[in-house]
């Protein structure tokens, strides 16, 4: 008979780490059992893997990563690693766990390691005798280069992912505090009208520039910043290619996105069509003109322009731009204020002519 007892007690028991993290707690004083059982939860949760097969590594990186975002006071590093320590010495003392496992120590300024023997109660002598064995508990000398390079690499990882966070929000509080002061960088230069230098037939037209001018007044895109305009009034930075960005807003109620963009508020669509026509080599002002232009020809609305027939090409071309009309009933009310625009715009071209 005693030898049958002796051989059961020889063996392990096998019980899940919950369990027998509530043996551990039973021999913690009961003020503290609810910290301890805080950090021991957390600990599982981090490490991912039963208790028997932690390391001291993984010691290690729980309190580094851990202390980055902790709010519990209990739960500061050498707290943490005080209450790891010490169930994981249960553990071995008890024979649940192998007792060749680590003890995780580093530098008193680095994590604060607590190195002192772990003193057990009268009280938890009774209840972990029964899981006793008659192994020794074997030390190995830690790896101390191994863990000073693990904490250093966790160290820069963790100020590398703060540095990236930082920048990306004074990146965003820059955009949104500068506002139109960015506006300025990224303006486009508005060329000078000189049909022998800048433009080629059409687009050296003075009927045909002014009709471009009415579509960016209509369209809300006047001046050098509507060749960046996007729907919704804001602003892209490059002339690289058309932006491809869609943008939402509420109208009479319901939410329009659309991702139109440029001085005449081309559709991606539009753009890819019309861009290989041109030879399009980038999204630049004097590619925005020109496939206006051949949208204009598209309707048969070029020629009615070139000569004098601008009512006509209202007509036509509202379809395009909804801006002159969304009906053709729209347009006509709109009629007088669209040729007084046109007419006016064709007036400048014509007094710089002459």
């Amino acid at each position: 008979m005693y030898n049958q007892q002796t051989k059961q007690r020889s063996q392990p028991r096998k019980i899940s780490d919950l369990e027998l993290i509530n043996i551990w707690l039973q021999q913690i004083p009961p003020i503290e059992q609810s910290s301890h059982l805080y950090i021991a939860q957390m600990f599982l949760n981090f490490v991912r893997k039963p208790l028997e097969k932690v390391t001291s590594a993984d010691i290690i990186a729980f309190a580094n990563v851990r202390s980055v975002d902790s709010h519990h006071r209990e739960s500061d590093e050498q707290k943490r690693l005080e209450t790891i320590n010490s169930l994981l010495k249960f553990c071995q003392q008890t024979g649940i766990l192998p007792t060749t496992q680590k003890q995780p120590t580093t530098q008193k300024k680095t994590l604060s390691v607590m190195t002192t023997n772990f003193k057990k109660s009268a009280s938890s002598e009774d209840k972990i005798k029964n899981y006793r064995t008659t192994r020794k508990m074997q030390k190995k000398p830690l790896n101390w280069y191994k863990l000073l390079n693990l904490q250093l690499a966790s160290f820069l990882l963790i100020i590398f992912v703060l540095f990236m966070a930082i920048s990306q929000l004074f990146r965003q509080v820059g955009r949104s505090a500068n506002g139109d002061e960015n506006e300025s960088v990224t303006s486009a230069v508005m060329p000078k009208i000189d049909p022998t230098k800048n433009w080629a037939y059409p687009v050296n037209v003075p009927r045909i520039r002014a009709f471009l001018d009415t579509i960016s007044v209509t369209e809300g895109t006047t001046g050098p910043q509507g060749y960046y305009r996007q729907y919704t009034g804001s602003h892209f930075s490059s002339f690289e290619d058309h932006p491809r960005e869609l943008k939402c807003a509420l109208s009479n109620g319901k939410e329009l996105c659309s991702d139109a963009a440029g001085r005449y508020q081309f559709l991606s669509t539009s753009w890819d069509r019309f861009a290989p026509v041109v030879e399009a080599k980038n999204f630049s002002p004097i590619y925005q003109d020109r496939i206006a232009i051949e949208l204009i020809r598209e309707k048969n609305a070029l020629k009615d322009i070139e000569e004098g027939r601008i009512e006509e090409a209202f007509r036509k071309l509202y379809m395009v731009w909804p801006s002159f009309g969304e009906t053709e009933i729209d347009v006509e009310r709109l009629m007088p204020k669209l040729v007084a625009t046109y007419e006016e715009k064709l007036a400048l071209y014509k007094s710089n002519r002459e």
